[in-house]
């Protein structure tokens, strides 16, 4: 993994607070209100009993309940204000109201810590040559040397480094630069690198830098950073009318995930990169990445990619139907890859791929027990980290039955098999689920995946005629071209289980599976679905956290049974509007942050939902979305001077118009597991120490850098 140098006029809602309160804002017209100070559900039923007690917490609560826009006062939708946010999706307008409120909303007092910062500017160094760190480690271009691209002059060059980088997506400020107005920008969310002595490539000094980015520089090339993702800017060339910015982002997450995707108003869907791809145009091929475009009416509301680049699945609102529906998607590997790595995708439509894609193709819709569904995650009983350099998917070893039978027939293992990678990596998945929820009529929908993923199976690995049916010369866009639609095969849709009531759900989370440094595997039973990814999480505006076991729903052995009652509740913050888990390679892996917009508070725990130390900072505004990843400076590298690694949050802040980064300590509650076995080794971990220098704190402000607009959502992965 290492890396080259060159890489309507309408109010949307009222304040949050008390009854008293609102008494001296003027008061509203009853189809201008929002709020209404009750305790029970609006238009719902409450959690089917027993619901376990809460698990107390530090978070602000409130009885008052948002009522979205499109909700009538008797709990009715009202289709009016549905087409009308529907029509206006990408509009700030709606994207603030889609957050729900924030803490200025709420009430909610200003933080007063602040966050221990250590450099103004975000800049860590370190290694043996500590001038030459102080030298490289700034954005100046006047150290890439002319003969020697990758140099820094005085017998050193450019080694192996670090860069995450995906698409971030904002509402641009009416008077952005030109660059700013598609709103959406490839952001380096931070980086690092290392110079190596040209004699003999030791490493000699490093170079952290956390902070986010968008333009380009000495060490950020070939679009890794750029005001606006290429991929958008030639949709825009060829559409001056594109509505922007895009509603929605995603990414894969159990492995990089070089291609993301991006979901417009008008259901245009696009491919992007991380740049060093031919997306962006830093490959030895095209620079076109593939697009599809949804039926007309059908306006796309969130995105969900599975994690190894499989299917992609966007919720959609028909406008003209007054109904939800899933689209699902199948994704073409790209064949072969521009760049040398990956694999051919001769056949490989709805498998594992890396790093780009060929194509998307519309296998369907899938009818929803909802009409605004605003919110939605996806899993899958397969999750191997790495894709890179994997090519056994293109044969000749599937044209053989005995092939066929080795992938089929190693469909049910452990994540800990012991098998090498090519062989781990034989693996399609069997089971999976997705959830839905719609916070405007109080229902999340889980929708079984497994008539589709067996589809893809019987298809690939059980005879040769059907090996056959799936080759270059019989796929295209028509229904009974592979990879088939649901009009052709309807076998193969997806089925929704059924639905729970639950009040405002505000963010739902399926927990992948992910092969490494998680808690889960130190302090449970060595099962193979006994780690975090058989729990899934539903987020309440009011705070309630409710973990449901799915393991049937992942378990091939099992029958998928609808899950109706949580294990475990938590409290959180107030409109939490996202839970996320920590990326590969950024141990431990199945940690949970929750980001609550209305108390300005990133909330964390340990993968079953025990409190980790939350983040508070009198920086953060108005925060809304949030990833974490690693940043690991001198990749490949290990010991004292010779690599330096950090937890890194990247937090989008809306209304403050800015992108923070933090490093994390990763070992905040390594008590929680004294007597276990569960150790995390930090020796390369950077020291968290406040000014004092002694005393070690969770967590230290990298940098914020402003944008020129309110960013609200951002996908990341590794720069190939």
């Amino acid at each position: 993994m290492t890396k080259s140098i060159f890489h309507r006029q309408a109010k949307l809602f009222l304040p949050l607070m008390s009854m008293a309160m609102l008494s001296g804002c003027g008061g509203s017209s009853a189809g201008e209100s929002i709020i209404s100070a009750i305790t029970s559900v609006i238009g719902g039923t409450s959690t089917p009993s027993p619901t376990p007690t809460p698990t107390p917490g530090s978070a602000q609560t409130s009885a008052s309940v948002f009522r979205d826009r499109i909700v009538n006062a008797d709990g009715t939708m009202n289709w009016s204000e549905y087409e009308y946010v529907a029509n206006n999706y990408n509009k700030e307008e709606i994207i603030n109201y889609r957050l729900g409120p924030s803490a200025v909303d709420a009430g909610t007092p200003a933080e007063t810590q602040t966050v221990y910062q250590p450099d103004p500017n975000g800049l860590w160094k370190g290694g043996l040559n500590k001038a030459l760190a102080d030298k490289f480690c700034q954005t100046s271009d006047k150290l890439i040397q002319n003969d020697n691209p990758g140099g820094y002059g005085d017998g050193f060059q450019g080694g192996g480094g670090w860069q995450m980088a995906g698409q971030m997506l904002f509402a641009p400020d009416a008077d952005a630069p030109a660059d700013f107005k598609a709103g959406a920008s490839n952001m380096a969310a931070f980086d690092g690198a290392m110079a190596t002595r040209t004699s003999d490539g030791t490493t000699q000094a490093l170079c952290m830098r956390m902070g986010a980015r968008w333009y380009g520089d000495w060490w950020l090339r070939n679009n890794i950073a750029a005001p606006t993702t290429p991929s958008v800017g030639r949709q825009i060339s060829r559409n001056p009318n594109l509505p922007l910015p895009a509603v929605a982002t995603a990414r894969g997450f159990a492995q990089a995930s070089v291609t993301g995707f991006m979901a417009f108003q008008n259901g245009l869907i696009v491919a992007a990169g991380t740049g060093n791809d031919a997306y962006d145009g830093a490959g030895n091929g095209t620079a076109v990445a593939p697009v599809l475009q949804l039926p007309a009416g059908k306006v796309p509301t969130a995105l969900a990619l599975t994690a190894m680049n499989e299917f992609l699945f966007a919720t959609v609102w028909d406008v003209k139907a007054h109904k939800g529906q899933l689209a699902v998607i199948a994704v073409g590997p790209a064949e072969p890859s521009n760049i040398g790595l990956g694999i051919n995708g001769r056949h490989g439509w709805g498998v594992q791929s890396w790093p780009e894609i060929r194509g998307l193709k519309l296998l369907g819709f899938v009818d929803l027990p909802m009409a605004a569904p605003n919110s939605l995650s996806v899993s899958l009983n397969t999750g191997t980290q790495k894709f890179r350099g994997f090519s056994s998917f293109q044969g000749p070893e599937l044209s053989t039955q005995a092939g066929r039978d080795a992938w089929y027939n190693r469909s049910n293992l452990p994540l800990n098999n012991g098998l090498g990678d090519d062989q781990y990596w034989k693996l399609l998945a069997t089971a999976g689920y997705a959830m839905v929820g719609s916070r405007a009529e109080n229902k999340v929908a889980f929708v079984d995946l497994r008539p589709l993923l067996t589809a893809y199976r019987d298809q690939y690995f059980t005879t040769q005629a059907k090996w056959d049916e799936t080759a270059n010369s019989n796929q295209g866009n028509a229904d009974n071209q592979w990879p088939y639609t649901f009009t052709y095969r309807p076998s193969q849709m997806p089925k929704v289980l059924g639905t729970l009531n639950i009040a405002q759900p505000t963010a739902v989370f399926a927990k992948q599976r992910n092969t490494t440094g998680g808690r889960a595997i130190f302090v449970e039973s060595a099962r193979i679905w006994g780690g975090a990814d058989r729990y899934a999480w539903i987020g309440a505006m009011d705070g309630t956290l409710r973990r449901y076991n799915i393991t049937a729903l992942l378990d091939p052995g099992l029958t998928p049974v609808m899950p109706t009652t949580p294990d475990k509740v938590v409290q959180s913050g107030m409109n939490p509007v996202q839970i996320v888990s920590t990326m590969p390679n950024t141990p431990p892996t199945d940690d949970l942050f929750v980001v609550s917009r209305a108390t300005r508070t990133i909330f964390t725990y340990t993968f079953d939902g025990t409190p980790l130390t939350p983040l508070k900072d009198s920086r953060l505004v108005d925060p809304v979305f949030l990833t974490i990843g690693g940043n690991g400076v001198g990749f490949g590298g290990s010991g004292k001077d010779r690599a330096l690694g950090a937890r890194v949050l990247t937090i989008l802040d809306y209304n403050g118009k800015i992108v923070h980064v933090y490093g994390m300590l990763a070992d905040d509650t390594a008590k929680l597991y004294e007597g276990s076995k569960y150790k995390l080794e930090l020796d390369e971990q950077w020291p968290y120490l406040g000014p004092d220098g002694r005393t070690v704190q969770p967590f230290q402000y990298g940098s914020g850098n402003k944008v020129a607009g309110k960013p609200f959502m951002f996908t990341i992965d590794e720069v190939i």
